[in-house]
């Protein structure tokens, strides 16, 4: 299809070219010559633009000073970018149009942008651009393509150069200073002792173990030492911090938006962030076609590999939220506190929460909410509290990001 336009142009300058030729030949004079002088010198500027250098163009992407050398972000932010692009040659080029294409690496998205530049004497030129909010995900830079066109606009000669940039973007949190729920657990000492590495020491002495190497002078147990000849230790009593479980509901089939979506994913990671921050045992639980688990051996979660799934979690079909919260509950055992982050309001959910209940546990759930909802969905979601309410639950109906700290401050929405 393309082949047409060009062979047609071809003819029409071999014509051309040709008459002025026989014009040349059969009229002569002045005029004749120097119409085939200045056609032969077009038709030679014309042909010399194929080694305009662009074909070999040449070019490097850098990220601003404010974030040099960091190639993850959090949702919602801009990318300042700087190309550098040199062409060789010496072939004069008015302008060259630069395309940049930055492509997500699920969904399918791209975005793309068309910038220019006039190249200075060195065939040199900068770009500086920003790019549009970046969602959560991961991103590439895919091939820059660039081109120019002679000074009559009549060819386009292309180029192009691959510098690669990979980009992590993060969900996006929210700073929660004090949560309700989280205080009134921690004022009074639980019925049962977590392991230590999940405990703080007290300043009450419990009893005497063995020295451990490491242990600080201030720790040693004099008395117990120069009675039994050997070294001991003081051990402390522990507070027995309640264990934090988040479960995120990853279902395709809760979220009528990606909104919805993308606001249950910054709600728990900003809930991931509070408790680690307070240094409380964490667990966490994505609840998809397939559920993944973290933290329910003795090793504490790294939060470092429960972002890169938060990165990459798209929502998934299959699965059931209430059978997830019932394994959790088994996984987990008794003394956590468990948080689902979800926009359910169902049977099989209420089952599960109800089993919680029975097994002595205060469930909590963070409730994506939508900021106009209908009448019926607005009628289930006052029944929902009221199961909440009668049960003693903790119910956060969330709409937007900003209220999830002023809601876990206040208490029961």
């Amino acid at each position: 299809m393309k082949r047409l336009p060009i062979t047609r142009f071809g003819w029409l300058c071999a014509v051309l070219y040709t008459s002025s030729l026989l014009f040349l030949l059969f009229q002569g004079g002045k005029t004749s010559l120097m119409l085939f002088v200045m056609l032969n010198v077009l038709a030679l500027y014309l042909l010399l633009g194929r080694w305009s250098g662009i074909g070999s163009v040449r070019g490097t992407r850098k990220l601003e000073e404010s974030h040099a050398g960091a190639l993850s972000f959090t949702a919602g932010n801009r990318l300042r970018v700087k190309l550098q692009i040199e062409i060789p040659g010496f072939w004069p080029l008015p302008y060259v149009i630069v395309r940049e294409r930055l492509a997500r690496a699920s969904g399918g998205e791209c975005q793309e942008y068309e910038l220019s530049f006039v190249p200075d004497y060195k065939r040199r030129g900068t770009i500086r651009y920003e790019t549009a909010p970046l969602r959560r995900g991961r991103y590439r830079y895919q091939p820059t393509l660039c081109s120019t066109r002679d000074i009559f606009g009549l060819f386009e000669h292309k180029g192009s150069f691959d510098n690669g940039l990979d980009i992590k973007v993060a969900p996006r949190t929210i700073a929660i200073r004090e949560w309700r729920t989280m205080r009134r657990s921690r004022t009074g000492v639980s019925q049962q002792r977590v392991a230590s590495l999940w405990a703080r020491e007290t300043t009450q002495i419990d009893g005497v173990r063995e020295y451990i190497h490491g242990d600080r002078m201030s720790r040693i147990h004099w008395n117990a030492t120069a009675r039994t000849g050997q070294w001991k230790s003081k051990e402390y009593e522990r507070e027995a911090l309640p264990r934090f479980v988040i479960v995120l509901d990853a279902q395709a089939s809760s979220y009528r938006t990606a909104e919805g979506f993308e606001l249950a994913i910054s709600a728990a990671a900003s809930l991931l962030d509070f408790a680690l921050r307070k240094g409380m045992p964490v667990g966490f639980v994505i609840a998809g076609a397939t559920s993944r688990w973290y933290g329910v051996e003795r090793p504490p979660v790294n939060r470092q590999d429960i972002l890169e799934q938060l990165i990459d979690l798209e929502a998934e079909d299959g699965g059931s939220l209430g059978d997830t919260v019932f394994e959790t509950l088994n996984r987990f055992g008794t003394g956590t506190h468990i948080v689902v982050v979800s926009p359910r309001k169902d049977e099989p959910l209420a089952r599960a929460l109800e089993a919680l209940g029975a097994s002595r546990q205060a469930p909590s759930q963070v409730l994506v909410a939508e900021r106009n909802p209908g009448p019926d969905e607005a009628k289930k979601a006052q029944q929902w509290q009221r199961l909440f309410r009668a049960n003693g639950w903790e119910l956060i109906s969330l709409s937007r990001l900003e209220d999830l700290p002023g809601a876990l401050e206040v208490g029961t929405a």
